[in-house]
């Protein structure tokens, strides 16, 4: 018999009772201890949370998600129809293209700073119409409008802030979609008097190869300037020195403390800061700001490329 057990040295009134689990409870004094600290530490974190919950944060939170939801309906689409991309036409007139099909904003429904109603018809986001024409989108989107507008856009025309009892916080819109991604009437096509590349055009999921789709970027906010069709157009020739012009043809939005959100083909999100000083002019109302030059903002120049490098091209 091993007469040297633990129990038999220890007398009953300073024999410790363990949980059954072997386990040691805390007491009450490390239990107040904890709490303190804790206590502590949030006094220490809260000007870092309070920050991080500001509006701008927040905003660019919901945008992050509102272009990844578009991402999501931009592949369902895609994986519906054989990997082919969703139509995605300008206003341009190119013999042949069929612009009553197209992701949204069927053919002729261009923003502008009027009170027209194809600044506020949402119904252009997700109709299916014989007569206003088939935003094919719209069946993957389940009626979720506000998708398609930054949280951060504010913008209204003189004559929307007028009436603003209507409801109006914004127009219906503040994305448009790259313009090499899809099919459709482009303003670039050869055959409408363009001289870009003809590669430059994505057809298919399987199109996107350089470069790939965790690159390519789908879906953007623009600036409200800027904004007119739901095509947005950056010729990747744009990336290699020597042979442009150094222009954007259209702006990027600059929302965020100059930053846009995006989404890419691989369906991932993000807000992209932009760093140039002409691509992120203050918005002052005026219809289809363009072509504008970067000589001379070396910051603009480096998001020109980026953008570029960014572009599929075939």
């Amino acid at each position: 018999m091993d007469t040297n057990r633990r129990s038999d040295l220890e007398s009953p009134s300073t024999r410790r009772h363990l949980p059954r689990d072997g386990r040691r409870a805390f007491t009450l004094t490390e239990l107040l201890v904890v709490l303190a600290t804790l206590g502590i530490l949030a006094v220490l974190l809260l000007p870092a949370l309070a920050s991080s919950t500001q509006p701008g944060s927040a905003k660019s939170f919901q945008c992050v998600n509102n272009m990844r939801q578009l991402g999501l309906a931009w592949l369902l689409y895609a994986n519906d129809n054989h990997d082919r991309l969703v139509s995605n036409s300008d206003d341009s007139v190119v013999p042949g293209a069929n612009k009553q099909f197209n992701w949204i904003c069927p053919f002729g429904v261009t923003l502008d700073w009027s009170a027209s109603q194809k600044n506020t018809n949402t119904l252009y986001l997700t109709v299916n119409s014989p007569v206003l024409g088939v935003a094919l989108i719209g069946n993957y989107v389940a009626n979720s409008v506000n998708i398609f507008v930054c949280p951060a856009d504010k913008y209204l025309s003189a004559p929307q802030r007028v009436f603003a009892a209507a409801g109006w916080s914004s127009r219906m819109r503040s994305c448009s979609m790259n313009g090499a991604m899809g099919d459709g009437s482009k303003w670039f096509a050869p055959g409408n008097g363009g001289n870009w590349p003809a590669f430059y055009n994505a057809k298919k999921l399987t199109d996107l190869h350089n470069p790939g789709p965790a690159n390519c970027w789908v879906i953007m906010d623009e600036h409200p300037d800027s904004d007119d069709d739901a095509t947005f157009y950056i010729n990747p020739a744009d990336a290699a020195s020597g042979t442009s012009d150094y222009k954007f043809t259209e702006l990027p939005g600059s929302m965020h403390n100059k930053g846009s959100g995006m989404v890419y083909a691989d369906g991932h999100s993000e807000v992209h800061v932009w760093n140039g000083s002409v691509d992120t002019p203050p918005v002052v109302y005026q219809t289809y700001v363009q072509n504008v030059s970067v000589i001379g903002d070396t910051s603009a120049l480096n998001d020109l490329a980026w953008l570029a490098q960014h572009t599929p091209q075939n």
